[in-house]
C-alpha cells in the first residue's frame, strides 16, 4: 500500500512531461502548466508571461528589467515555488528557432521566490539582471537570443496542492534524485522570450544585406560559461561588421471602433479625431500606406461645415497628405464572404440622409482654382497651412516630426463667415469621392479564394491584400496574381504585431514587441529583400495607442522604412481560403432580412433614411473583425439579429389585455409605437372584430408618430350588447394606404349591464333618498304641530286642586 501514492505520482509526472514536451513552452507567448489531476481534460489552470520592458539588449545597457506574470485560472491555489530566468548563449538562427527550448547549460542570470497564488489571481514578479550577468561580450555579432522563465513548483505537493500525491520512498522517507527530477519537471512552468542583442557597430548605408553575406556567428566556446562571465571577443573583432537591415512597408487601417454599427455622431468624431492625428503623424514617419475605412470620410462630410472643426481639419490634411492611400469596403467589409455568398457586385451603401439631415450645407461656390478642396475650404486657412505642412518630407526626426504635426493640429479654424443659405443634401458620391485612390482590396485574412478574385476583378479592383498564409511560394512582398496583383502582408508580423497593440497587459504587449523585433531582426540576418506589415484593422480600431506601436519600431536602426510600392516584387500562388460555414449562413440570414426591414420605410416620412440606415448595418456586420480567430461571431450576429427583430415591429399597436367597455358609448384609446430610429407618418384603420360594436369612425389620416416613441388616437366606439367579448382590428398603413405594415386586434371586454346596474342603482338610492328625506321633512313638521298645540292648552288651563297663594 505504502508504493500507491509513490506510482500513482510518478504516473502523473509522467503524463505532465509529455504534455509539457509537446508544447508548453512558446516564444513571447503564455505557457500552461497542466496539474496532473486535470491532465486527462487538457484543461490549463497557469499560464507564464515573460516580457522584457525593452526588446533591444545593447553593449551599453546597464541592467535588464524582465517582467514575470504567473495567472492562475484554475480552482484551487497555485502552490508557490522559484522563478528562474535563463539566457541563451547560443543565438537564434531562424523564425522556428524561437519557439525552441534553451539548452540545459545555459546560465541562470536572475531568480526570485514566489508566493502560492489563489485561484483566479495572477501575480507579476519584476526581475532585474546586471549586465554583467549577460553572457555576451560588448563585440559580439548582432543577433537574436532567447530569455527563458522558468516556475519551480514546490514538491511537496502536486499541481492541485493535494499532498497525498506527493513522491515518497517506500518506507515514508523523500524520494530519491531520479523520482524528484521527474516531479520537478513535472511541476515546472516555462516561457521564452526573444531579445535583440545589438552589437555597437555602426549600421551599414545599405538597406538589405544580400542573402549569403551575413557574417557567420562566433562559435560557441567549450563549456558552459559562468553566469558572471563574459564571452571573450573573437580575435577578428567582429564589431567591424555592419548591423544587417531589411526593408519594411506598412499598410496601416484608419477604422471606426467596433461599437460604432453606423457612421458616427459629432461627439464621437470629435473624441476619436486625436488618436486619428496621430496614426496619420506615424504613418507619414514610416511611408506607410493608408488603408481608409468609408464611413471616416462621409462621416465627417455629412455634417457639412456643423461636423467638429478637429474633424475638419484632420479630414483636409487627409486629402492632401502625400502618402498613397486606398479606400477599405464601406466599414471594411469583407469581400471574402460576399464572393462566399455568391454575390456578383460588392454590397455598397445606398444613403446618408438619414445622417446629413443633422448637417449643415452652404450653397455652393466657384472653385477657385483646380484642385481646390471643399473640405479645405470649409476650414479656412489654418486647415491650408496644415495642409502644406504634411504635404512636405518626412523629417529623419520622427520626434520633430510629430511635434510640428501637434502644432498644426492644434491651429483654430477660420470661423470669421457664417454657412451660406442651405442647399440639398449632398449626394452619395459627394461624400464617398476620394481622388487618387489605389484600385486596391483587403479582404479577411486567409479567406481569399478565386471566386473573391473574380468577384473583385469585376468590381474593377486590380489589387488584393493577402495574408502570407493565403498564398504559396511567395517570393516578394508583391507578386503578379492572375490578371492583377498581390500585396502580400507577413502573417507571424502581424500576429506579433496584433499582440503589441492590442495585448490586454504590460507584460502581453511587451512579449509582442519583442517578438516583433525578433522576427525583423532574423529577416535582417537572413538577407532578406523586404517585408510587409499589415495592422490588424480590428485591433487598431480599438486599442487605445496604435501609434505609440509605430513609433516603437521606427527606432529599430535594423529595419529601414519603405514605401509599399518600392518593396521587392516576385511571384506567388493562391492558396484558396474559405468563410466559416456558420459565420457564412449567419451573414446569408441577415442580409434575407433587409427587404423586409426596407419595407417597412413607406411608414416613414424619409423613406431613403431606413434603407441606407439599414444597408450600413449589413455591411458593419460583414467586416473582417468579425472573421478573426477567437471572435464570437455568434453573439455578434445574434445582437444584430435582436435589432432587426425591434425594427421589424415598425409601427404598431401596443395591444392591452384589460381595456373594458362598461358604457353603451365611450372613446377607446389606441396606442401606437413606432419602433423605427426616424419619423413615421401613417394611416390607421379601425374595424370592430364583431358585431357587438359599432364605430363611428373608422379611418384616421395623417397620424405623426415620432421615433421610438408612442402616439394616442381616439376611437369613437358603441356597444350594441350588455356584456360579452369582442375587440378593435388595428391595420396601420403607409398614409397612401399601402402597404400595410401591422394588422392586430386588440381585445376589448363588454360590460354595458354594469353601467345599467349603476345607473339603476343609483336611481334606486336618488329616490330613497329623497323618500326618505320627504318622510322625514312631513314628521318634523307634524310633532312641530303637535308641540305648538299642547302649549296653547296648557295655557289656558289651570288645575282645580291649586289655589293663589294670600300675603
Amino acid at each position: 500500500m505504502a508504493l500507491a501514492p509513490r506510482s500513482r505520482g510518478l504516473l502523473a509526472a509522467l503524463l505532465v512531461l509529455g504534455m509539457a514536451a509537446g508544447g508548453l513552452s512558446a516564444a513571447a507567448a503564455p505557457a500552461t502548466a497542466l496539474p496532473a489531476a486535470t491532465a486527462a481534460t487538457a484543461r490549463p489552470v497557469a499560464t507564464l508571461t515573460v516580457a522584457p520592458r525593452d526588446p533591444v539588449l545593447r553593449a551599453d545597457t546597464a541592467e535588464v528589467e524582465v517582467d514575470v506574470v504567473v495567472s492562475n485560472s484554475g480552482s484551487s491555489e497555485l502552490p508557490g515555488g522559484t522563478l528562474e530566468l535563463r539566457f541563451g548563449t547560443a543565438p537564434v538562427s531562424d523564425a522556428e528557432g524561437l519557439q525552441g527550448e534553451l539548452a540545459s547549460g545555459d546560465p541562470i542570470v536572475a531568480e526570485s521566490a514566489i508566493g502560492a497564488i489563489p485561484a483566479g489571481d495572477e501575480r507579476t514578479v519584476t526581475l532585474t539582471v546586471a549586465r554583467s550577468q549577460i553572457p555576451l561580450a560588448d563585440t559580439a555579432l548582432f543577433g537574436v537570443h532567447l530569455l527563458q522563465a522558468a516556475l519551480q513548483q514546490d514538491t511537496g505537493a502536486d499541481g492541485d496542492g493535494d499532498a497525498a500525491d506527493a513522491a515518497a520512498t517506500p518506507d515514508g522517507g523523500a524520494a530519491g534524485a531520479g523520482s524528484a527530477l521527474e516531479l520537478d519537471t513535472a511541476h515546472s512552468l516555462t516561457a521564452t522570450v526573444p531579445v535583440v542583442w545589438h552589437s555597437p557597430a555602426p549600421a551599414s548605408a545599405d538597406p538589405v544585406v544580400p542573402e549569403g553575406t551575413t557574417p557567420e556567428p562566433t562559435p560557441a566556446a567549450d563549456g558552459t560559461p559562468d553566469s558572471g562571465a563574459a564571452v571573450p571577443p573573437d580575435s577578428e573583432s567582429p564589431s567591424a561588421a555592419p548591423v544587417p537591415t531589411v526593408q519594411l512597408g506598412a499598410i496601416i487601417p484608419l477604422v471606426l471602433p467596433t461599437d460604432i454599427h453606423t457612421l458616427p455622431t459629432r461627439r464621437e468624431l470629435e473624441d476619436l479625431t486625436p488618436g486619428w492625428d496621430r496614426l496619420l503623424t506615424a504613418a507619414r514617419t514610416t511611408q506607410a500606406t493608408l488603408a481608409i475605412d468609408p464611413r471616416i470620410i462621409s462621416g465627417i462630410r455629412a455634417y457639412g461645415s456643423a461636423a467638429p472643426e478637429n474633424s475638419l481639419r484632420l479630414l483636409a490634411r487627409m486629402e492632401t497628405l502625400a502618402l498613397p492611400t486606398f479606400l477599405l469596403q464601406f466599414a471594411d467589409a469583407d469581400p471574402a464572404a460576399q464572393a462566399a455568398l455568391g454575390y456578383t457586385k460588392l454590397l455598397a451603401p445606398t444613403s446618408f440622409d438619414f445622417v446629413s439631415r443633422f448637417g449643415t450645407f452652404p450653397a455652393a461656390a466657384e472653385p477657385g482654382t483646380d484642385g481646390d478642396s471643399p473640405t479645405a475650404d470649409a476650414v479656412g486657412a489654418d486647415a491650408d497651412a496644415d495642409a502644406a505642412t504634411t504635404e512636405a518630407p518626412a523629417a529623419p526626426d520622427a520626434g520633430a516630426d510629430s511635434t510640428g504635426d501637434s502644432a498644426d493640429a492644434g491651429d483654430s479654424a477660420d470661423t470669421g463667415d457664417g454657412p451660406a443659405e442651405p442647399v440639398s443634401l449632398p449626394t452619395l458620391s459627394e461624400l464617398l469621392a476620394w481622388p487618387d485612390a489605389l484600385s486596391a482590396a483587403w479582404p479577411a485574412e486567409g479567406a481569399v479564394d478565386q471566386a473573391t478574385l473574380d468577384l473583385l476583378e469585376a468590381s474593377g479592383i486590380t489589387t488584393v491584400v493577402l495574408d502570407s498564409a493565403n498564398v504559396a511560394d511567395a517570393t516578394a512582398p508583391r507578386a503578379e496574381l492572375g490578371s492583377g496583383s498581390a500585396l502580400i502582408t507577413d502573417s507571424a508580423l502581424g500576429a506579433a504585431a496584433r499582440a503589441a497593440i492590442g495585448g490586454t497587459r504590460d507584460a502581453d504587449r511587451a512579449a509582442g514587441l519583442a517578438r516583433f523585433a525578433a522576427l525583423t531582426a532574423l529577416a535582417a540576418e537572413g538577407g532578406s529583400g523586404g517585408l510587409l506589415l499589415g495592422l490588424d484593422r480590428g485591433t487598431v480600431a480599438d486599442a487605445a495607442e496604435p501609434d505609440a506601436f509605430i513609433d516603437q519600431i521606427a527606432a529599430f536602426d535594423w529595419v529601414t522604412a519603405a514605401p509599399v510600392a518600392e518593396l521587392p516584387a516576385g511571384s506567388a500562388t493562391l492558396r484558396a481560403g474559405d468563410t466559416l460555414e456558420d459565420r457564412r449562413e449567419l451573414l446569408r440570414s441577415a442580409a434575407s432580412r433587409e427587404t423586409s426591414v426596407n419595407e417597412l420605410g413607406a411608414v416613414l416620412v424619409h423613406p431613403e433614411y431606413l434603407s441606407g440606415y439599414q444597408r450600413t448595418r449589413l455591411l458593419e456586420l460583414f467586416a473582417t473583425r468579425f472573421a478573426a480567430p477567437g471572435v464570437d461571431f455568434t453573439e455578434v450576429a445574434g445582437s444584430y439579429r435582436k435589432r432587426d427583430a425591434e425594427l421589424l415591429e415598425g409601427v404598431h399597436a401596443i395591444s392591452t389585455e384589460h381595456t373594458q367597455l362598461v358604457g353603451i358609448s365611450t372613446r377607446v384609446p389606441v396606442q401606437l409605437h413606432n419602433s423605427l430610429p426616424f419619423d413615421a407618418n401613417v394611416r390607421v384603420r379601425v374595424d370592430p372584430a364583431s358585431a357587438a360594436l359599432a364605430l363611428t369612425e373608422r379611418d384616421f389620416t395623417e397620424i405623426a408618430v415620432p421615433a421610438e416613441a408612442n402616439q394616442r388616437i381616439l376611437v369613437p366606439v358603441r356597444s350594441r350588447v350588455s356584456s360579452g367579448e369582442s375587440g378593435l382590428v388595428v391595420s396601420v398603413s403607409a398614409d397612401s394606404g399601402e402597404p400595410t405594415v401591422y394588422t392586430g386586434t386588440l381585445p376589448i371586454t363588454i360590460r354595458s349591464s354594469v353601467e345599467t346596474i349603476g345607473l339603476w342603482t343609483l336611481g334606486v338610492l336618488a329616490a330613497l333618498l329623497l323618500g326618505f328625506g320627504i318622510w322625514r321633512s312631513v314628521r318634523r313638521k307634524r310633532r312641530a304641530a303637535d308641540t305648538d298645540t299642547d302649549a296653547d292648552t296648557d295655557a289656558q288651563t289651570v288645575p282645580s286642586d291649586e289655589t293663589p297663594s294670600q300675603e
